[in-house]
């Protein structure tokens, strides 16, 4: 059994990959919000042939007759010899005309990408058999990975040996019939048959007729589909706005947010009332998502001191408030604020942008403004319109959400920030230790509390780095399967309306 240094929430995980994740519980309201807005699309599912591959395989299952359990291994070594070409095709596409590959699909990389690569470039060839067997741990490929999304869209119902949906229409994605047949091919194909096969690259989906029905599946309603087609359709059509005439390297959330949030006129530019309530629910999505972003930043720099030697919370605590300036809370959280809307008209403004941007924050936020975007959610409240609001506030108790933030703000409007912050910050000591007991397990090896705090008599040390990126709503996700199934185009260095595009109006 794991030895225990402290109190049971210090227990060691099985593994290093094994410890604490969302210590605060403060990202659950985005991973709702991302589920809600482009449903089935997950961080993991960037390309839209895959799902038209698997739609084809499950074809090819019922061809013969593959339904029971003793057929899952066959099936599987079908899914993943087929994987294989699919992405020895691409991977060589990629490496002989990068340019035109990346401007059709993206910067996402085929699954398998290192080990199909590898093989490639020093062989000049890729052996399907050998690379069937490498190229994933899981035995099932990515088919599993893709599932959801492919059940959700009709494609396929999900299951291990799956059938075909309601949306896997034969005669499309007879277009994949070649895939099926190379990935019973014993020898290698080389760098010539590749190159014979750059229409089945993963870049070539969007005027291939298997992209017709993946575009059928995402965006045209039939009975049974929840809904998830309109959803889809608004989604990219808000994508589409706010990324067409936008620099490509530049970031999707950025440009979501100031479409969502502060486009001056942008109900008359969507035009009908749903999507501009679809567009208000993102809004009240982006907009929480900073306060988010900000509670894992805090969380981090508050632990950052045990990276590098043990330490008491007493001295983390220290060292985290001193960076802050002699005033009051209201004196540097409330009356130093960007505006947050326009005194006008009452349309929201960047503040959050305005911080983000700020000279001081360019090499990193300082805690002050880390406080500070957390003031300018709790600020949002009074001034977001209903729709806005309820997404912005959520649905889940306890979140550390920007109701928690006004009213700490109410009750420490006078105190020194100093001393306000210390208390916040053993507050969240407590939070991360009751969070962690939440997530109590058994295992092999006894009892598990994840967490990268590890107790040595009464001090503690870091294992490890607190996540403090953004919490994803999937849009890199989502974009890049629009742009593969040309709803979505790249120009240059700039995004564009694609030739697909009307499938979504």
């Amino acid at each position: 059994m794991t030895g225990v240094l402290g109190p049971a929430w210090t227990a060691k995980p099985d593994t290093p990959e094994d410890t604490g994740r969302q210590p605060l519980a403060v990202e659950a309201v985005i991973g709702s919000h991302a589920a809600a807005l482009v449903p089935g699309v997950i961080t993991t599912t960037p390309h839209a042939r895959y799902l038209a591959l698997h739609a084809r395989l499950a074809i090819e299952a019922r061809k013969r007759g593959w339904t029971e359990k003793h057929d899952l291994d066959r099936f599987r070594d079908l899914v993943r010899r087929a994987e294989v070409v699919l992405g020895a095709v691409s991977v060589a596409h990629s490496a002989d005309q990068p340019g035109e590959h990346r401007a059709r699909s993206g910067d996402f990389g085929a699954h398998g990408v290192n080990t199909i690569g590898r093989e490639v470039r020093e062989t000049n060839a890729a052996d399907v058999g050998r690379l069937a067997d490498a190229y994933s741990q899981v035995p099932g490929g990515y088919l599993q990975t893709y599932a959801g999304i492919e059940w959700l869209v009709g494609l396929t119902d999900g299951g291990r040996v799956p059938t075909p949906g309601p949306a896997a229409d034969d005669l499309l994605l007879s277009a994949l019939d070649e895939v099926v047949g190379l990935a019973g091919r014993e020898q290698p194909l080389s760098r010539r048959d590749l190159n014979q096969l750059r229409h089945l690259c993963l870049c070539g989906i969007d005027d291939a007729p298997d992209g017709e029905c993946v575009r059928r599946a995402y965006f045209v309603d039939r009975d049974g589909d929840q809904g998830s087609a309109r959803i889809h359709r608004h989604s990219a059509s808000l994508l589409v706005g706010a990324l067409d005439g936008g620099e490509v390297s530049g970031s999707l959330d950025m440009a979501m947010d100031r479409w969502c949030c502060f486009t001056p006129g942008l109900p008359d530019l969507l035009g009908s009332d749903e999507l501009q309530h679809h567009a208000l629910t993102w809004r009240g999505a982006l907009l929480r998502n900073w306060s988010v972003w900000a509670w894992r930043l805090i969380w981090a720099e508050l632990v950052s001191p045990f990276a590098w030697r043990p330490g008491t919370r007493e001295e983390a605590i220290e060292q985290f408030v001193a960076q802050l300036p002699d005033a009051t809370v209201r004196q540097s959280l409330v009356g130093d604020l960007p505006p947050l809307v326009d005194a006008g008209n009452g349309r929201p403004l960047p503040a959050e942008h305005d911080l983000y941007h700020h000279p001081r924050n360019a090499n990193g936020w300082t805690l002050v403004d880390l406080l500070r975007l957390l003031a300018v959610g709790a600020g949002r409240l009074a001034h977001l319109d209903p729709v806005s609001r309820e997404a912005f506030i959520g649905t889940l108790p306890d979140d550390l959400g920007p109701e928690y933030m006004a009213r700490w703000l109410d009750r420490n409007n006078d105190r020194p920030l100093a001393d306000a912050a210390a208390d916040l910050a053993a507050h969240l000591f407590q939070r991360a230790e009751s969070v962690s007991r939440q997530k109590l397990q058994w295992t092999r090896h006894g009892l598990r509390l994840p967490t990268r705090l590890r107790r040595i008599g009464d001090r503690w040390r870091l294992e490890g780095e607190e996540g403090s990126g953004s919490v994803s709503l999937r849009l890199p996700t989502f974009t890049s399967v629009m742009h593969q199934l040309g709803v979505l185009a790249v120009a240059g260095d700039t995004w564009t309306a694609g030739r697909h595009v009307e499938v979504i109006r």
